[in-house]
Order: structure tokens, then sequence, then C-alpha cells
């Protein structure tokens, strides 16, 4: 009868352990976009001697500990003009301000780049495709925007998931929603298809991508031919493992 009560234990767990985890989806995708909170976020940095403004994209992780601010690595390219050579802000480096574009008033201070790195040098965007995030400790963030919580979870072939942000010559307040399709998982990044037709692709590097349920599936990286580049959050969870931040796994 003992080893009938055990055996019952371990089919229980299989059955459990075997399940597949069901998200809970975030109430404002079932909203218009329009209705939906800001979590996408342009940026300015200042420097002793240049200002950078309206560049890029980036935007907030709850990691279900804390919140942490993200965008591209790749972006580190236009700081070359600032005789920066590796993954590092520099002496000259005065403030970063994230906010949702033309809303500047609602603003998310940095505080440091905390996977800075003085041994890697910044690199053209193929060298850095499979490891194109930076992440930051931040100062201080308007009670308006949203951090995107993270799906641990690979992207399967064919889903269907959205980029959120804005092109380099986009000047609307609302940003763009385009829908993408996965099309190969090359472990730290995804090949996907555009399915938004008319879509300009420069400048929405940083942009989040979200699944159905609004959970955090990666960062727009950039574009080889017709095929779009997403980093992965397989290689953004390996950073918080390298730099011990908790998130919820």
């Amino acid at each position: 009868m003992r080893n009938c009560y055990y055996l019952l234990l371990i089919l229980i767990f299989l059955s459990c352990h075997n399940q597949e985890k069901v998200f809970v989806k975030e109430p404002w995708m079932e909203k218009q976009t329009s209705q939906w909170p800001n979590f996408a976020l342009t940026n300015t940095i200042k420097f002793t001697d240049t200002i950078y403004q309206n560049i890029a994209n980036s935007f907030l992780i709850d990691t279900g500990y804390d919140t942490i601010a993200v965008t591209c690595k790749h972006f580190f390219m236009v700081f070359k003009n600032n005789n920066l050579n590796t993954i590092d802000l520099g002496k000259d480096f005065k403030s970063w301000t994230m906010y949702p574009k033309g809303q500047i008033e609602k603003s998310v201070q940095i505080n440091k780049l905390i996977n800075k790195n003085n041994s890697e040098p910044i690199g053209e965007f193929n060298t850095l495709k499979d490891r194109d995030w930076i992440i930051f400790k931040i100062n201080s963030v308007h009670k308006d925007i949203y951090p995107l919580k993270i799906r641990t979870t690979p992207i399967r072939k064919g889903e269907i998931v959205y980029s959120v942000g804005w092109g380099h010559k986009q000047t609307s307040k609302s940003p763009s929603l385009i829908k993408m399709k996965m099309y190969q998982n090359l472990g730290n990044y995804y090949y996907i298809l555009t399915k938004t037709e008319n879509i300009n692709p420069v400048g929405r590097s940083g942009s989040p991508v979200i699944d159905s349920n609004g959970y955090l599936v990666g960062i727009v990286s950039g574009a080889e031919g017709k095929l779009g580049v997403i980093g992965s959050v397989k290689y953004l969870t390996g950073l918080l493992d390298k730099y011990h931040i908790k998130y919820n796994k």
C-alpha cells in the first residue's frame, strides 16, 4: 500500500513538472494600443561636449525584485565620436535619460552601466548580434513608465511577436507596433520575418519585443537581408545571472 502511495506521488510530480508554464496575459494586451502603458522609450545621452537626443529605443524590466533599464549594445558605435573604444561610458559621460518620445518629463534617470567591459571593443553589428544587450541600474523612474516582465522560455518557430518603438525619422508620440514571425532560433538571437508592411527598420534598434501575452521575449538588434534580428532573452538572463541580479524564473 505504501509503495502505491509513493508511486502516486511520483506520477503527480512528473505530471506537474512536464506541464508547460501558463502565463497570465497582461491586462493591457486586451486594449487598443493607444491605451497601453508607456514602456517603449527613447534616449538622450549627454557627454561633456556632445548631446545625443531622441536616439534609438530602450525600456525597463521588472525582474520581480527590482527594476533595471535596457537598450542595445551596438548603440555604442555612435559613441566612437567621443573617443570611446570599449563598452564603457568613459570619463566625459554626464547623464543618460530615457523617456517616451515627446514626453521627456516622464523620464528615467540612469545610474550606471552594469555590464560595462573595458576589454570588449566597440564592434560592428555582425560581431554584436549574439550579445546585443546592455543593462543599467537606475536612479529614478517616473510613475507612468511601465517595466516589462520577462518570459524566460524561448520563442517557438512560427510564433507571432511584436516590437514596440520608433524609427529614426518617426516624429509621432505613439510608437509603432510591428508584427513579426519567428523564423529561426540561433540561441542568443533570432531571425524573424516582418509581417507589418512598409516599415523602415532604421533607428528601431533597442525596441522591446513582446509576445501575445505582453511579456518581454527579445530586443530589436538589426537586419540581415530580408530577415530581422532580435536578441534573445536567453542572453539577457545570462547577464542577470552573471551580475547576481535576481529575477523571476
